[in-house]
């Protein structure tokens, strides 16, 4: 999926935008993207369609606004987005499945991918173990998630634009290759997210280890205390105080940890959300296709027979 740079600036099929006039619906408009954003304002009609024409012009970010559109809208312009989502994702389909190579034949791995993204991590992430798992955690998902957002943007807008009446075999295809190209990946952002986990939980369990060293010198101290052992009154109390500042510290990565491993399991909740309604949803379509045609062969024979028995 391309992905262009500088949207808002002028392209070869933009023109000069003038004043609060609305353009003729078969102008064009200067200012990149941002002129077709401004026609999208508009309360005509045929000056939205032009200008949803004109966004697909834009790779992904001219077809997250169709998908909006799709998604958010009825009536005539809603039906224009769909019917232009439909267009480009047969032109889609047919490049793909042409250029389609198996995941098998494929001569970088997902582990290789994988080291070659370890392998630029900063050498400043060494320091603690658990920081640097976490750390390599969140950069693989991240890297991962960019490399996944042509095949998600694909999914939303099948989901967005495919009817029962619309859906043909070559967008059924490019939705089964769709999903099966996130698989893999899905897996591996799976496997960093348990490994953000397993750094959380050792961050936790030396946070509990020094609360309960504290707790435990504490109880010396008052031991001490009841002994009448002033030395040892003093050496638990410091021990103590040692403690109590390095839960403090580990309390403070501990928060942190938190908060980062909650947001990574947060969004591959909403992915694995977003994969599941679109598996849903092609199943349903695939189900509404299928028993039509049984209708259909049904309507047939009846046809047949009552042309066979009732025909004058």
């Amino acid at each position: 999926m391309l992905v262009l740079e500088n949207l808002d600036q002028p392209k070869p099929y933009d023109a000069v935008r003038g004043g609060q006039v609305p353009p003729p619906v078969g102008g064009v408009v200067l200012g990149g993207l941002a002129g077709v954003k401004h026609r999208l304002s508009s309360s005509v009609s045929e000056h939205r369609i032009a200008a949803l024409k004109e966004a697909l012009n834009y790779g992904d970010a001219g077809l997250k606004i169709v998908i909006k559109i799709c998604q958010s809208e009825t009536g005539p312009v809603q039906r224009a987005a769909s019917d232009l989502l439909r267009e480009r994702l047969s032109a889609i389909a047919r490049e793909r499945l042409q250029a389609f190579v198996p995941a098998s034949l494929d001569s970088e791995t997902g582990a290789d991918k994988t080291q070659k993204i370890l392998q630029n991590l900063p050498s400043a992430v060494s320091e603690k173990n658990s920081d640097r798992k976490l750390a390599e955690a969140q950069l693989i998902f991240e890297t991962i998630m960019q490399q996944m957002q042509p095949n998600l943007l694909l999914l939303e807008a099948l989901v967005a634009s495919v009817e029962r009446e619309e859906f043909t075999s070559e967008l059924m295809n490019l939705w089964d290759l769709s999903i099966s190209e996130i698989q893999e990946p899905l897996k591996e952002m799976r496997q960093a997210v348990g490994s953000a986990i397993s750094a959380q939980l050792r961050i936790q369990w030396q946070y509990n280890q020094a609360e309960s060293q504290a707790n435990q010198w504490q109880q010396r101290a008052l031991i001490a205390l009841e002994k009448g052992d002033e030395n040892l009154v003093r050496h638990a109390w410091v021990r103590k105080q040692i403690e109590l500042d390095k839960v403090a510290e580990v309390k403070i990565d501990l928060d942190d940890q938190t908060v980062r491993v909650e947001t990574l399991n947060r969004n591959l909740l909403a992915l694995e959300s977003k994969i599941t309604e679109a598996n849903s949803k092609k199943e349903i379509l695939k189900m509404q296709v299928h028993f039509a045609k049984v209708q259909e062969q049904i309507n047939c024979t009846f046809s047949q027979m009552n042309n066979i028995f009732f025909r004058p």
